[in-house]
C-alpha cells in the first residue's frame, strides 16, 4: 500500500510539472506571435500588465452587441487583399459635383430647371394639347421652352469652366439636339394652331347673324325715332355698329386665311412633324435624364460603357413598361381598348388608317408587348458581345445570349397566340355586348340594327409576355456577381419582376371572372386593383436594374452604401413618382369634365 501511494504521488507531481511547462511554452509562443500579427480595428488587444488592463477597462463602453461584420463600412476600412487595396486606393472619385470650379451653381441651376421643365411643365403641355386647349397649350409650351433654354444656358457656362472629364460623352450632343428641336417645336406649334376649329367657325357665323340682326334692328329703331334723336347720338350708334362690322369682317378674313393655310399640303406636313416632336420629346427625355446621371457621375467610361448601356437600356425598358401600365390603369389609351376596356367598331363608323389594318379582334396590348419582346430579343443577340468584340464568346456572353433566346421564343409565341385568339376576342366582346342589347331592345330599338364588324374585350389571355418577365426575374435573382452587394441588388429587382408577373396573372383572372352591368361599363376604362402592384413592381424593378450596373456598384461599395439603402431610396422615389403621375391623370380628367360641362351649359 505504501509503495502504491508513493507511486501515485510521483505521477501527480510529474504531470503537474509537465502541464506547467506546456503553459509556459504556450505563453512564450503567444508573446512571440503577438508581435508578428498586424493589428486590426476589429480585435481587442490585452496585455499582461495589470496597469494596462485597468486603463483599457476604464476606456471601454458597455455595449450589448458589437457589430462583428464589415457590412456597411467604406471599403477601405475593411479587410482587403493587397491587390484589392491597390485598386480601391487608386479609385477615382472625381465627378461633376466635386470638380473645382467657380460656376458650380450653374450646374445646380441646370439640373433644377431641367427637371422642372421635363417632369412638371412638359407633361402639362401634353395634357393641354390632348384636350385641344390651344391657348393654354401655347402659353405652357412657351414657359417650358424658356425654362429648358435657361437650363441649357447654365450648363454651357458650367461645362466651359471645367476640364473635359468625360471625353466623347453623349450628353453634350443630346443637349444640343434638345435645344434645336425644342425651338422648332415651339415654331411648329404656333403654325399648327392656325388651323381653324369648327366650333369657332359656328360661333363666328352665329355672331355674324346676331350683328346683322342687331344692326338692322337698331337702324329701324333709329329711323322711327329720328325726330326725337339728335344727330350726335345717331353718329355714335352708327360708328359703334360700323366698328363691330369691321372687326367681324377682319376676323372673317383672318379665318379664311387660316382655313386656306390649313388645307395646304405644307400644313399637313407641319402637323406630322409637330406630332412627331410632341411625343418624340417625351420619349427623348426618358433617355436624356439617365444619360445626364451617368455623365455627371462619370459612370461608364472606357470599357465599362457596355455594361452601363446594357443595364440602363434594359432597366429603362422595364421602367417605361411600368409607366405604360400605370397610365393604362389611370385611363390612358381607352379609345384603343388598351385600358382594360371593350372596343367596338360598327359598320356605320368611319375607321381610321390604324383600324383598317387591324385584325377582326383588334390589336391588344398583349400584341404590342409580344412584338416588342420579339424585336428586343432579336437585337440583344448582337449587343451582348460588344464588350468582348473580336474575341471568342465567353460563357458569360453565352449566358446572356440565352436570355435573348428566351425573349425571341416567347415573343414569337406571343405574336402567334394573339393571331390565334383574334376570333375568341371578337366573339367574347360581341357576346358581352349582346347581353345588354337584348334586355334593352324595347327601349332602344336602334341598337338592334347596329352591326359590329370588329371588337375586343380589352385584353387577351396570352401568357407569354408574363412568362418572359417571370423567367427574366428568376434568372437574374440567381445571377451570381463578383461582389456580394451586386448579387443582392440583382436579387432585389429579380424578385420584383416575379411579384409583378404574379399580380398580372391575377389581373387576367379578374378580367375573366368579373361581369359588367351595362354597356357603359364595358366601354369605360377598367381599373383592376392588381395593376397598381404590377406598375409598382415594374417601375421599382426597372430603377434597381439600372442601379445594378458595375460602375454604380463600385461607387456604392467605395462609400459603404448597402443594398438596403438603395432599396429604401428607390422605393420612396417610386411611390412619389407614382403619386405624381396619377395626379396628372386626375388633373386631366378634371379639365375634361370641366370643359364638357361648359359646353353643355
Amino acid at each position: 500500500m505504501k509503495s502504491t501511494t508513493i507511486l501515485l504521488s510521483c505521477l501527480l507531481i510529474t504531470s503537474s510539472i509537465a502541464m506547467n511547462m506546456d503553459m509556459d511554452m504556450d505563453m512564450s509562443s503567444a508573446e512571440t506571435n503577438h508581435d508578428s500579427i498586424e493589428p486590426s480595428h476589429t480585435h481587442n488587444h490585452y496585455s499582461d500588465d495589470k496597469s494596462n488592463k485597468t486603463d483599457t477597462s476604464n476606456q471601454l463602453e458597455p455595449t450589448p452587441h458589437v457589430m462583428k461584420h464589415q457590412h456597411g463600412l467604406p471599403i477601405l476600412q475593411t479587410h482587403l487583399l493587397p491587390e484589392e487595396r491597390l485598386f480601391w486606393e487608386n479609385y477615382n472619385t472625381t465627378t461633376y459635383f466635386n470638380i473645382k470650379t467657380n460656376h458650380r451653381p450653374s450646374l445646380y441651376l441646370h439640373i433644377i430647371f431641367g427637371l422642372i421643365s421635363i417632369f412638371i411643365l412638359y407633361p402639362l403641355t401634353l395634357i393641354f394639347n390632348n384636350l385641344n386647349l390651344s391657348k393654354t397649350y401655347l402659353v405652357s409650351l412657351i414657359i417650358h421652352t424658356s425654362c429648358l433654354i435657361f437650363s441649357i444656358f447654365n450648363y454651357s457656362i458650367f461645362i466651359n469652366s471645367i476640364p473635359d472629364l468625360y471625353p466623347g460623352n453623349a450628353y453634350n450632343k443630346m443637349i444640343i439636339i434638345v435645344f434645336i428641336s425644342t425651338i422648332l417645336q415651339l415654331i411648329l406649334a404656333f403654325i399648327k394652331n392656325l388651323e381653324t376649329n369648327t366650333n369657332s367657325n359656328s360661333t363666328i357665323h352665329s355672331s355674324n347673324r346676331y350683328f346683322n340682326l342687331s344692326t338692322s334692328t337698331s337702324s329701324s329703331d333709329d329711323e322711327s325715332s329720328s325726330i326725337d334723336s339728335t344727330p350726335t347720338n345717331y353718329e355714335k350708334v352708327f360708328n359703334k355698329e360700323e366698328s363691330k362690322l369691321s372687326k367681324l369682317q377682319n376676323k372673317m378674313k383672318l379665318n379664311k386665311l387660316r382655313e386656306w393655310i390649313s388645307n395646304t399640303k405644307v400644313f399637313y406636313a407641319i402637323k406630322i412633324a409637330f406630332n412627331l416632336l410632341n411625343w418624340g420629346h417625351f420619349f427623348y427625355f426618358f433617355v436624356l435624364v439617365p444619360t445626364g446621371v451617368a455623365t455627371f457621375c462619370l459612370y461608364g467610361k472606357e470599357q465599362t460603357v457596355f455594361n452601363l448601356l446594357a443595364h440602363f437600356i434594359k432597366g429603362g425598358v422595364f421602367f417605361a413598361y411600368g409607366v405604360l401600365s400605370l397610365a393604362r390603369y389611370s385611363g390612358a389609351f381607352s379609345q384603343k381598348g388598351w385600358s382594360w376596356n371593350h372596343k367596338f367598331i360598327t359598320n356605320d363608323s368611319q375607321m381610321n388608317y390604324w383600324e383598317k389594318f387591324q385584325n377582326k379582334g383588334l390589336w391588344t396590348m398583349e400584341m404590342i408587348e409580344s412584338s416588342l419582346i420579339l424585336f428586343y430579343g432579336s437585337t440583344n443577340i448582337f449587343l451582348e458581345h460588344l464588350s468582348n468584340a473580336g474575341e471568342e464568346w465567353s460563357p458569360k456572353d453565352l449566358q446572356h445570349v440565352s436570355i435573348a433566346f428566351i425573349f425571341i421564343g416567347c415573343g414569337l409565341c406571343g405574336v402567334i397566340t394573339e393571331l390565334k385568339l383574334q376570333d375568341w376576342r371578337f366573339e367574347q366582346a360581341k357576346s358581352n355586348y349582346q347581353k345588354f342589347i337584348t334586355t334593352t331592345e324595347e327601349d332602344h330599338p336602334q341598337h338592334h340594327q347596329v352591326e359590329i364588324i370588329k371588337a375586343s374585350p380589352g385584353f387577351s389571355p396570352n401568357p407569354f409576355p408574363i412568362l418572359t418577365i417571370y423567367w427574366t426575374g428568376i434568372l437574374m435573382s440567381k445571377h451570381q456577381q463578383a461582389s456580394e452587394l451586386s448579387t443582392e441588388i440583382h436579387v432585389q429587382w429579380g424578385n420584383l419582376f416575379i411579384m409583378g408577373c404574379c399580380f398580372r396573372f391575377l389581373t387576367y383572372i379578374l378580367m375573366l371572372l368579373i361581369k359588367k352591368n351595362s354597356t357603359t361599363e364595358l366601354i369605360k376604362p377598367n381599373r383592376p386593383i392588381t395593376e397598381l402592384i404590377v406598375s409598382f413592381c415594374l417601375l421599382c424593378g426597372g430603377i434597381i436594374f439600372m442601379e445594378s450596373t458595375d460602375p454604380i456598384i463600385l461607387s456604392f461599395e467605395y462609400y459603404g452604401l448597402t443594398s438596403m439603402f438603395t432599396l429604401n431610396v428607390t422605393l420612396g422615389f417610386i411611390t412619389l413618382f407614382m403619386s405624381y403621375m396619377m395626379s396628372l391623370f386626375v388633373f386631366k380628367d378634371w379639365l375634361k369634365n370641366k370643359s364638357s360641362t361648359t359646353e353643355v351649359v
